[in-house]
């Protein structure tokens, strides 16, 4: 596989026959910030549209040793095509081009003055109504996906997800704290055991971009934009709940005198999830997830670098809890923590 940099992506695209050798003359690349597992660069055409160029990698950048095979960037590819059939127009990037050799695609980009709504969350901005369409958005994947049977044969092998997810969050603080083994592994069984619907298996505050000075198809602004897909598969939407709940009760965590805001969005990002009609089957599944994916932010192998070390040891105390004696209900565990939080905190 021939790796990519800003160096040479304008050398490969000339020599493939994407770009001209005119127009590779007056073209640039640069690296995008963000995640741990591929390169990501934009492209600059001038007198065209920019596009981005995504390529694997088998060691991903964290402190602790992390590996992955290089072709899961075709499951994100594949995933991306069953999100241009389920969602609206303009919610996820249009593919444009694909290396097979390389590990590769290529997708349009989206405007440069669009932000990463994990920025706006760690500055200490809430908005309840990007929570409500997130919810809605969510339960729009999992909705049209739910039962697929060529989805399920397509998307069903969970390698790359367990490698990226199960193993480096559930497994790893399984063998770091041996009371909290059996829930861990009774929690990955049931997920392997479990096959829905299209699962994202990212579905993050760092991959919502906010395009403010667009419109989305149904009048509303920003316009949101969804990006990296390449833990998708078919399998058990509790874990895109319990994934997401946990980055938004962090930022919650993190800034605990404006909990009351934060926690007015997380309700309304559930609130809007079940209002659709899809209901997960067993809500105490979902706070098992959320409890596993807060504590692996903490002790796993891809901690967050925002919160204090009180603000950590509260989050290891609640997943604990809620991971040893799940609620049944995830409304429960907001309570739990807003309780705690007003607790600890003397605003």
């Amino acid at each position: 596989m021939l790796e990519l940099g800003p160096d040479n992506l304008i050398d490969y695209l000339r020599d493939t026959g994407r770009l001209s050798p005119a127009i590779a003359l007056r073209s640039s690349a640069e690296v995008l910030s963000g995640g741990v597992s591929n390169v990501v660069m934009r492209v600059s055409v001038p007198d065209s549209e920019d596009f981005v160029v995504k390529q694997s990698r088998a060691q991903l950048r964290t402190q602790a040793a992390w590996f992955s095979q290089p072709e899961r960037i075709w499951r994100e590819r594949d995933v991306l095509d069953v999100l241009q059939r389920v969602t609206p127009p303009g919610l996820v990037p249009k593919l444009l081009f694909e290396d097979r050799d390389n590990f590769l695609f290529a997708m349009e980009a989206i405007p440069r003055e669009h932000i990463v709504w994990k920025s706006s969350l760690l500055n200490g901005e809430a908005d309840s109504s990007i929570g409500r369409r997130l919810g809605e958005t969510l339960a729009t994947i999992h909705a049209g996906t739910v039962g697929d049977l060529d989805l399920r044969e397509r998307l069903g092998d969970r390698t790359i997800f367990d490698e990226l997810r199960l193993d480096p969050f559930y497994r790893f603080v399984a063998e770091r704290q041996p009371e909290l083994r059996p829930a861990l592994e009774r929690l990955i069984d049931e997920t392997l055991a479990t096959a829905t619907c299209l699962v994202l298996g990212d579905f993050s505050p760092k991959n919502i971009l906010l395009v403010p000075n667009e419109l989305s198809t149904n009048g509303e602004r920003p316009r949101l934009v969804l990006v990296d897909f390449e833990t998708g598969h078919f399998g058990d939407p509790a874990f895109d709940l319990g994934f997401f709940l946990s980055h938004l009760l962090l930022k919650t965590i993190k800034h605990a005198r404006r909990a009351d805001f934060f926690f007015d969005m997380v309700r309304e990002f559930w609130s809007a999830y079940r209002g659709t009609g899809l209901q997960p089957a067993h809500e105490q599944h979902v706070v098992s997830h959320l409890a596993a994916c807060m504590l692996a932010r903490v002790d796993g192998k891809s901690t967050v670098d925002y919160l204090t070390s009180e603000a950590q040891s509260l989050v290891q105390e609640v997943s604990r809890d809620w991971l040893l004696s799940p609620t049944d209900r995830v409304e429960s565990a907001f309570t739990d923590l807003q309780r705690r939080l007003n607790a600890v905190c003397s605003c």
